[in-house]
């Protein structure tokens, strides 16, 4: 009987152990909300931001539109890394693009990738970026470059579209006599033809 006993008491102690090592200590790592957009570099630092954005602008009604694709995030006071990506005809379609990463003119299917420590910008000469849009967020990594830059990254995004002027719908604000002809107008509730297929493709935006 008191050999039953012990052996009781101890299976309960190893119990309450078991509990507390599974338990969350003020080291452990919390998943990021679902309303961040989280980077980990391949050094291991972990950066967070505010969603994604996907920019289209249809700079010419009778042409498809251009897409640009922005997002960072930050750490230690200071320390930014950021993405900007021009994304090549069909991207819309596809949700998928692999780009290629320069340190200079970003042109449709370029992106750069950069980290802004303090006053110094260190921008990646080379490498590439992958990422992929689903339900909202966006999913992806960059790679082939220094463990700094190179990271992995997930998250919400948001959409913008922009449109001349003229492909608002009726009442919508007209542009001052000022203005360039190829000025655009944002469509903030995607009302235009030309944005009205984009209102459910991500988050809403202004």
């Amino acid at each position: 009987m008191r050999n039953s006993i012990a052996c009781a008491q101890l299976v309960a102690t190893l119990a309450v152990g078991g509990c507390r090592q599974a338990g969350l200590g003020p080291d452990s790592e919390l998943p990021a909300p679902p309303n961040t957009f989280l980077v980990t570099t391949n050094a291991g630092t972990q950066l967070t931001g505010a969603p994604a954005r996907v920019d289209i602008r249809h700079v010419d009604a009778t042409r498809g539109p251009g897409v640009e694709i922005v997002f960072s995030a930050s750490g230690n006071p200071g320390q930014t890394w950021s993405v900007l990506a021009a994304a090549p005809a069909g991207f819309l379609e596809t949700n998928n693009l692999t780009a290629r990463v320069v340190d200079g003119r970003i042109t449709p299917g370029a992106a750069s990738v950069q980290m802004r420590s303090g006053a110094e910008d260190t921008a990646a000469p080379e490498g590439l970026l992958s990422l992929r849009l689903y339900a909202g967020r966006i999913t992806g990594e960059t790679s082939r470059m220094g463990e700094a830059l190179a990271a992995s990254f997930e998250g919400p995004f948001v959409v913008t579209c922009a449109v001349p002027a003229a492909s608002m719908p009726a009442g919508a604000p007209a542009p001052s006599a000022n203005d360039a002809p190829q000025t655009l107008t944002v469509d903030e509730n995607f009302e235009s033809e030309l944005c009205r297929p984009y209102a459910r493709f991500g988050g809403w935006s202004r």
